[in-house]
């Protein structure tokens, strides 16, 4: 595996960061002491070297600091190593291809002690707001050298796109390419649809858990995106809004988290800059996700400029594929937003591995179907079960574990409790319900008190059967314009 190093390129205080980018070379400077480049010197000849031609070093206490930089360049770094030169707002990732070298014609300049390089990402800097956040903090150091192995999956993550052969893809910059792509992703959404008695914009695909709503307006000639996605159903003051993906109306997105962009074998993809706003405060998911989590890209704008993204989902491919493709984005997005609002670990943790579960066994989709009052009344029912266990004090969750998980869960409690809500009293509704809770109890690796929400008429049987697998039935009534919960005496 290669290492990770960041050098600062300037020999003598003097900036040689481009004229030596140019020359596809890096150098460390102290070029008198020529002796260094031959192989057979160790550490302490090293340290002689430089004592000798340059005495004021130990003067000013600088000879085995000094030495420990030059050493680096010399010895620690190796061919096909990641050599990082950070340059103002640009990050420059290069791979190490010759051996120390010796120029005499550059020891005026202090450029002599070189190494052959190979620019990595087609040889465009990164700017530092796209680095993951422990990488940027890496490369605020002020010597002329940093060891980057505790960073160093960060820095492989980033280059293993030109090191994997594959080129970044091409940011798509006009009005019209950019409002294709969002019609390509807004009907994949509206083919899988499950009507419903909200919105008519809200496009809810209710077995997968996912929702997305395509808004927008003009203003000043301009078209303003808003493309929102949430994990539950409701009107706009109950449903659960997780993350925007507005691109802009042309041009470099800027501001704006949303990008159309295109492989050079003609993929169109769908991306995100990593920018969330959790309570006006915000966030970048980059230092808050693992490579594992999210796919990234490196994008190309016209101006020459690169720039990492993540993906939100192919629009290219089979409407299901591009649903859960935004799915799997859109829970990681909701992971991070539950952590920044102070959820409990545990259950930050639960959201994850529902996820990986449910990844795991798959998606099937029902095609679209009449109108449900039954959607409705779900949500209702959810909101109703909410406020009736935080009037109780227990800390419940706003998110949903999952499109296939428990309803509701509650935390911060020796026992946390699984809550899964049926609209009908049906065999296979609570058949279902078992299901679901049973496998997500294994899932999360916790023991839960489980309890199935459903309406009076379940028969004496299923009752029974329930009881022996230790689910509770907690009943439910319309009460006015909400529902009313018989609770066990010991809740």
């Amino acid at each position: 595996m290669p290492k990770a190093f960041a050098f600062r390129l300037k020999p003598s205080r003097i900036d040689r960061v481009e004229e030596l980018l140019n020359d596809s070379q890096i150098a460390i400077g102290w070029s008198n002491a020529q002796k260094l480049v031959n192989p057979s010197l160790d550490k302490p000849a090293f340290r002689i070297e430089l004592d000798t031609q340059y005495p004021d070093l130990a003067k000013r206490g600088r000879l085995g600091h000094d030495t420990n930089h030059v050493w680096r360049f010399i010895r620690e770094v190796s061919v096909g190593d990641v050599v990082i030169v950070p340059h103002g707002d640009n990050v420059h990732f290069l791979e190490v291809t010759s051996g120390p070298k010796l120029l005499p014609g550059k020891i005026a300049d202090d450029t002599a002690i070189r190494r052959d390089v190979s620019p990595l990402l087609d040889g465009k800097p990164l700017s530092r707001r796209s680095l993951p956040s422990e990488l940027r903090k890496a490369l605020s150091f002020r010597d002329t050298s940093k060891e980057l192995s505790s960073v160093l999956k960060d820095v492989l993550a980033i280059t293993k796109v030109t090191q994997g052969s594959k080129a970044p893809l091409i940011a798509v910059e006009s009005r019209a390419g950019i409002a294709a792509g969002i019609q390509r992703w807004q009907k994949a959404f509206e083919q899988l649809h499950t009507p419903h008695e909200f919105s008519d914009d809200l496009l809810w695909i209710a077995d997968v858990g996912i929702w997305l709503l395509v808004r927008g307006w003009d203003r000043d000639g301009e078209h303003r995106y808003w493309n929102g996605l949430g994990n539950r159903l409701g009107n706009r003051s109950t449903r659960n809004l997780i993350v925007e993906v507005n691109p802009p109306d042309g041009g470099k997105p800027g501001r704006w988290q949303g990008l159309v962009a295109e492989t050079s074998d003609g993929q169109t993809w769908l991306l995100h800059s990593g920018e969330m706003k959790v309570q006006g405060k915000g966030i970048q998911l980059r230092d808050h996700v693992t490579a594992d989590q999210l796919a990234t890209f490196t994008v190309r704008f016209t101006d020459g400029t690169l720039e990492s993204y993540f993906a939100v989902a192919r629009l290219d491919t089979d409407p299901l594929d591009v649903v859960i493709q935004t799915k799997r984005f859109m829970d990681v997005c909701l992971q991070v937003r539950t952590q920044q609002l102070g959820a409990d670990p545990a259950f930050v943790q639960a959201q994850r591995k529902a996820n990986l579960f449910e990844e795991s066994i798959g998606h099937s989709v029902v095609p679209p179907q009449g109108a449900k009052l039954i959607d409705r009344v779900h949500a209702k029912i959810w909101h109703s079960l909410r406020k009736e266990l935080e009037r109780k004090g227990f800390k419940v969750s706003n998110e949903r574990v999952g499109s296939l998980g428990p309803d509701l869960f509650t935390t911060e409690h020796e026992t946390p409790y699984l809550f899964e809500i049926k609209t009908t009293a049906g065999a296979s509704d609570y058949l279902k319900a078992v299901g679901q809770l049973t496998v997500y109890e294994k899932a999360l690796g916790k023991t839960h008190r489980k309890f199935l929400v459903i309406p009076p008429g379940m028969d004496e049987i299923a009752s029974r059967i329930l009881d022996e697998l230790d689910i509770e039935v907690i009943e439910f009534s319309q009460q006015g314009s909400g529902y009313a919960f018989a609770w066990p005496d010991e809740l």
